[in-house]
């Protein structure tokens, strides 16, 4: 398959140490590219991660529903004046697409796979805390948009950024951005303060007026002010609770309330309650075979039932041949070892840290995207329910 879903944006990277190898030009000299592919149907699914509840506003992610807006072109480009037909409706999409591309910029290059929004951590913080660990807001004003993690014991801060004006860091609103991580602390007993590194990643988007800029993602990594840097072993509590927030989103989404609750807020799930789900398993492509716990939307247009029960068996109800106007429905489901895994940490019987991840992911169709976390979005053609199993 090609990969039409791909369009690409310059890069500018800040007071990076080392170039990600991901990024470089060539993996033996230390000097970013200049050019950075983006996929769409990656996007798309940082996207539905970030924003939305149970059900995307178009489940089909070859529909990204952003697509509208772009140009026909290899680079990512926006029609006309850009996203939206208004001011206030440019600047909240544009807000959403920055955020969508800081979550795939960390995922795809940084290998920060987990995310959770700054102020579902600070409500556990006051609820439940992080073992002997404090965090506050010190000042008046906004804070970085995330916390994240590229494991439970590698805790940052990530601020997105989105607009169709130009970036520069060296103007006075990415200074204020870097301001934001100045206004939290992360203190252990007796008020001494850590330090935690993060990253802003600021996206610029081109548009169709303005045919001589580009699009363009500039990446740089502070640190909230502290004595010294937070552990790694420091970090566990922290970097737990921003794993269980994480898998929380996509148990709603699976249509788990209980479970996304017990991860949610943070309390054992007992062993009488069982989580009971659909197994489904990948029909082609590379990863061929792995199964997953989830299920389907239907297509936009409301087309009938893809899927019924006959004779104590699930059947694939084939839709109209003649009609061209039904599109296919979406499945959406995580791994299921992970989904597993992520189960006996709601138990209390696993810890956060021993929850696995899906690596060796390679393209194989431009609709589907799956993420190391495990979680999969793709047409329901792919998928095939091969079983019921309580958890």
């Amino acid at each position: 398959m090609g990969r039409s879903m791909e369009r690409t944006v310059k890069l500018f990277l800040s007071k990076f140490h080392t170039t990600p190898n991901s990024l470089r030009q060539s993996p033996a000299i230390d000097k970013p590219t200049e050019k950075l592919p983006v996929n769409l149907t990656d996007l798309y699914f940082h996207y539905y991660r970030d924003m939305h509840g149970r059900s995307p506003p178009n489940p089909d992610p070859s529909l990204f529903e952003h697509l509208q807006y772009l140009t026909p072109t290899r680079e990512f480009r926006l029609l006309r004046d850009g996203f939206g037909v208004s001011t206030s409706s440019r600047r909240i999409l544009s807000t959403e697409m920055g955020c969508a591309f800081c979550r795939c910029f960390l995922h795809d290059h940084l290998n920060i796979l987990y995310f959770a929004h700054i102020d579902r951590v600070l409500d556990r913080a006051m609820k439940a805390g992080f073992g002997d660990m404090f965090i506050m807001q010190t000042q008046a004003g906004d804070l970085p948009d995330y916390f994240c993690a590229e494991a439970v014991n590698k805790v940052y801060l990530a601020e997105a950024k989105g607009r169709h004006s130009a970036i520069s860091f060296t103007n006075k609103e990415f200074q204020s951005w870097r301001n934001q991580f100045d206004r939290l602390e992360v203190q252990r007993p007796k008020g001494v303060p850590l330090s935690v590194k993060g990253y802003i990643v600021a996206t610029r988007f081109a548009t169709e007026s303005k045919p001589y800029t580009e699009s363009a993602v500039y990446v740089e990594d502070p640190r909230t002010p502290g004595e010294g840097l937070l552990s790694e072993e420091q970090g566990v509590p922290l970097g737990s609770a921003v794993l269980a927030l994480h898998y929380a989103d996509m148990a709603h989404k699976l249509n788990q309330p209980v479970l996304a609750e017990a991860l949610d807020i943070g309390f054992t799930l007992p062993d009488e309650i069982i989580v009971p789900t659909v197994v489904w398993e990948l029909r082609a492509g590379p990863l061929a075979g792995k199964r997953f716990v989830g299920g389907y939307y239907p297509s936009s247009e409301g087309g009938p039932s893809q899927l019924r029960i006959q004779d104590g068996s699930i059947v694939r109800v084939e839709h109209d041949p003649f009609r061209l106007d039904i599109r296919h429905a979406t499945f959406i489901g995580l791994e299921e070892r992970i989904f597993s895994e992520v189960v006996e940490f709601a138990r209390g019987i696993r810890t956060a840290g021993e929850i696995s991840r899906l690596d060796g992911i390679q393209f194989f169709y431009s609709a589907i995207s799956i993420l190391r976390d495990g979680s999969v979005i793709g047409p329901l053609d792919f998928f095939s329910p091969v079983a019921n199993r309580n958890f």
